[in-house]
């Protein structure tokens, strides 16, 4: 029986979920699913920035063990100093947040249809793919996988990203002479 209440990460099912209501609303409402996408992504960083804060202050995603003089002691887990995986990713996720900001307000009217849903995808699953490479495995049969469950699975979304950066200059304005 799945038991939706015993913990994981709620940040999965909101994704899907918001993915879900946006196409629903887009059909509904017969908007374009890329032009809504594009300025939502605006906020994603901020939003992935939170659930990694959250994490954090949880002692989930653990950092493998460090001997750097920040290393954080996660006591509830082994009270051996490890990397600040969690605090790591935030902070590229507030970059992230600010640079995507940046490119809303000023450049938005050069951009093609796609292009920022596209960057988003692939500058935040690069950013997770690299972190993974200090963050404890999650289940024991990654241990024997050249990458993690996490990186793997990042690898689609930049491909696809990179796609949708592509695709986008299908739909770059035309300037107006």
């Amino acid at each position: 029986m799945l038991k939706v209440y015993e913990g994981g990460l709620a940040s999965h099912g909101g994704a899907i979920g918001i993915v879900i209501g946006t196409f629903l609303y887009c059909r509904k409402e017969k908007e374009d699913l890329l032009w809504l996408f594009d300025r939502l992504m605006v906020v994603v960083p901020l939003a992935s920035m939170l659930i990694r804060f959250g994490n954090l202050m949880n002692s989930e995603i653990i950092g493998k063990k460090t001997d750097i003089t920040f290393g954080f002691i996660f006591v509830q887990i082994d009270g051996v100093p490890r990397h600040p995986a969690q605090l790591y990713e935030a902070l590229l996720y507030c970059v992230l947040f600010i640079v995507m900001y940046w490119l809303w307000k000023y450049k938005r009217d050069n951009l093609g249809k796609g292009f920022m849903f596209g960057l988003l995808l692939v500058a935040l699953f690069t950013i997770r793919f690299f972190v993974e490479f200090i963050k404890e495995n999650q289940v024991e049969f990654e241990n024997n996988l050249s990458f993690n469950m996490g990186q793997l699975l990042s690898i689609p979304f930049v491909l696809f990203g990179f796609y949708m950066m592509w695709r986008s200059k299908k739909d770059l304005p035309t300037i107006q002479k």
